[in-house]
């Protein structure tokens, strides 16, 4: 299947005019400088910038000004939604996962699920980048920010054709594997939100999406695999599920980087199972048995509710599973994203950015 020629053919004229190490150096300053204006590039890069900037023209304002005011919103719980159903459900794609862990994998020897962490750090904040309100404007982090992600992709499969990548598995990061990640941040949020009792207006609804369709072009996803309504984008979500789903032991791994991570920035350790149980609740059982995601214990299901029902839900709630999850999760949203905020930004080139706008609206120090 076609992946994306124009990025590709960047990627093939800077190994051309400059060598292959010219690679390693633009994959660094990439993934390093969030603020493109003072780097350097070749000019095949400078010429991708350029070209790769506009919007589709049927963007529509208002729409995305909705969507804009729908993250503003429900950010914390998107976030929520982003962790426990968007990231799961892509590894429950067993193709797709292979190539996540292989590019992790080609920059980290030792084992350690650090780099899958960071990740994570770097998904987030491009879901912030785009949401954020002025994120599509542009002078927004939104548009620059899918354009690094499309270059990078490219850069993958550069790496991933040097690295013995099994051809069995189709071409890395092709155009139903871009297809299908568009509707984990849009489609897949649109059904958590849900899932966590927040009811969106149909124009909330179409608003969010259009965010994504928008951006989706900017990151050259085909307009026959990028519907315009949230409602044919579900259904091609589903498609593609169906069509990728199957067990790995890389799909694992990226789902255990999840769930530790999350376990991390949670305070205490009276939550070190929720977020298996999160995924699971939000996921769906068929996604969470393929990525071996603990199963709800009888046990489970008795004492934690009432364990932690003076804390996150009412007597009436303890035995509703469903219910009590959506609490928690009500509860645990900020407290993620902060921890977020300072676990990563020990680190500073990986410093994770929430506009002070947000911060206030969501009560982050």
């Amino acid at each position: 299947m076609m992946a994306d020629p124009f990025a590709d053919r960047t990627v093939e004229l800077i190994i051309e005019q400059e060598g292959k190490e010219a690679i390693n150096r633009l994959f660094s300053q990439l993934r390093e400088n969030h603020d493109l204006k003072d780097v350097h590039f070749p000019p095949p890069v400078q010429r991708y910038f350029n070209e790769t900037k506009h919007l589709p023209d049927t963007v529509n304002w208002e729409l995305v000004s909705v969507g804009e005011r729908v993250f503003s919103r429900y950010g914390p719980q998107i976030s929520m939604c982003l962790l426990c159903k968007s990231l799961p459900e892509a590894y429950a794609c067993a193709k797709g996962a292979k190539v996540l862990y292989a590019t992790g994998r080609m920059t980290e020897h030792n084992g350690s699920l650090t780099v899958f962490t960071r990740r994570l750090m770097e998904t987030a904040q491009f879901v912030v980048n785009v949401c954020s309100p002025g994120g599509l404007q542009p002078d927004g982090k939104g548009i620059v920010t899918a354009q690094k992600v499309r270059l990078i992709h490219s850069a993958i499969r550069y790496y991933l054709s040097k690295y013995n990548w099994d051809l069995r598995n189709g071409k890395p990061i092709n155009q139903q594997d871009m297809a299908g990640t568009l509707q984990s941040f849009s489609t897949l949020i649109l059904q958590g939100l849900q899932q966590l009792n927040i009811e969106l207006s149909e124009d909330e609804k179409a608003g969010y999406y259009h965010v994504w369709h928008v951006i989706g072009h900017v990151m050259g996803v085909h307009q026959d695999v990028n519907p315009a309504s949230h409602k044919e984008g579900f259904e091609l979500g589903k498609v593609i599920l169906d069509d990728q789903i199957a067990p790995s032991k890389e799909g694992v791994q990226l789902t255990k980087a999840v769930y530790q991570f999350m376990e991390h920035a949670l305070p205490g350790n009276l939550l070190d199972h929720v977020p298996e149980a999160m995924i699971r609740f939000l996921a769906g059982d068929r996604v969470a048995d393929v990525l071996e995601v603990r199963p709800y214990s009888k046990l489970q299901k008795l004492i934690i509710p009432r364990m932690l029902g003076d804390v996150f839900a009412s007597e009436s709630d303890a035995n509703d599973l469903g219910h009590f999850t959506a609490k928690i999760a009500e509860k645990l949203n900020l407290h993620l994203l902060q921890g977020m905020l300072l676990h990563f930004n020990e680190h500073k080139q990986v410093r994770f950015y929430i506009p002070p706008s947000l911060k206030g609206m969501w009560n982050l120090n």
